[in-house]
């Protein structure tokens, strides 16, 4: 199985943290025998927030030199967290699928989607298409537009784009998996954690923070809960999944160690009983 992984960001305002996530990535992709990829700079447009698009070209270049393998794009501000996670276990069943998304916390509509982290199956022709369709999207926008922009936080910006690109075509939706975003698209996520801007808008802690838990990452210092938290994380899964818990749901350990197990059980009950898997089991889906 081919993979490559994919960052970006702007020169100056995420660089430093781009640095400091692309360390675990690039050790996931060296233990893992996959491909890594990065670009600094921006693709198309004028101010440094615009480098957000940035993954749609790079996604775009892949398919263009005729790769077909699975491409995972992380932000700047994402990183691995589990090293030793399977991914091509994980990835084994979904050949037949055309993307992986986390669906956002909260949401009732699937493809209300954080774009931090994505998984595109370039061998699935409506992988490719989707692509191509966020890409249009894009381009639509004209340059004088672009040129106005100084942010990316109101409805012209790569999410929304995405979302638009799902929401407006049946087609290219359906075989999109959507996941828990505990699995990746979390401050406590299993496999890759995304510590987002909503939870510190100051970037330069943020940046230290992502540091500090990177240098745990690749000491092999990172705690993981034990005791009463993973306990009752195991009964949680045995009672709403049906199955044993994988060695992944430690993210939900640590949410209950952090914030203690009256605040964070509501918050880890929502995401497994609003998980695609869950949603199967039930025939939700």
């Amino acid at each position: 199985m081919e993979l490559t992984i994919l960052q970006t960001s702007d020169a100056f305002r995420y660089s430093r943290m781009l640095r400091a996530t692309s360390r675990t990535a690039i050790e996931y992709a060296r233990l893992n025998d996959f491909a890594y990829e990065s670009f600094i700079g921006i693709k198309r447009g004028f101010h440094g927030a615009q480098a957000a698009f940035n993954r749609i070209f790079m996604l775009n270049d892949l398919i263009e030199r005729g790769y077909r393998g699975w491409a995972l794009h992380m932000d700047a501000d994402a990183y691995i967290y589990d090293l030793g996670f399977d991914l091509r276990g994980y990835l084994a069943d979904k050949a037949d699928r055309s993307a992986i998304m986390a669906t956002i916390p909260g949401e009732t509509v699937p493809w209300h989607i954080n774009s931090g982290v994505l998984f595109f199956n370039l061998g699935h022709p409506e992988g490719i298409a989707l692509v191509k369709e966020w890409k249009r999207h894009f381009m639509e926008v004209p340059d004088e537009r672009l040129r106005s922009l100084t942010s990316v936080w109101d409805h012209i910006n790569d999410q929304t784009m995405l979302f638009r690109s799902l929401d407006e075509n049946e087609a290219l939706r359906a075989p999109v998996f959507f996941e828990d975003a505990m699995l990746f698209n979390h401050i406590h996520g299993r496999f890759i954690r995304q510590f987002l801007n909503s939870l510190d808008s100051n970037i330069e802690t943020r940046t230290a923070t992502i540091e500090a838990a990177v240098r745990e990452v690749l000491e092999g210092t990172v705690q993981v809960a034990e005791g009463a938290e993973e306990w009752l994380v195991a009964e949680f899964y045995r009672l709403i999944l049906a199955r044993e818990p994988d060695p992944g749901s430690r993210g939900y350990s640590e949410l209950l160690a952090h914030n203690g197990i009256v605040r964070a059980v509501p918050e880890v009950l929502s995401s497994l009983l609003n998980s695609e898997e869950y949603r199967r089991r039930i025939g939700a889906t």
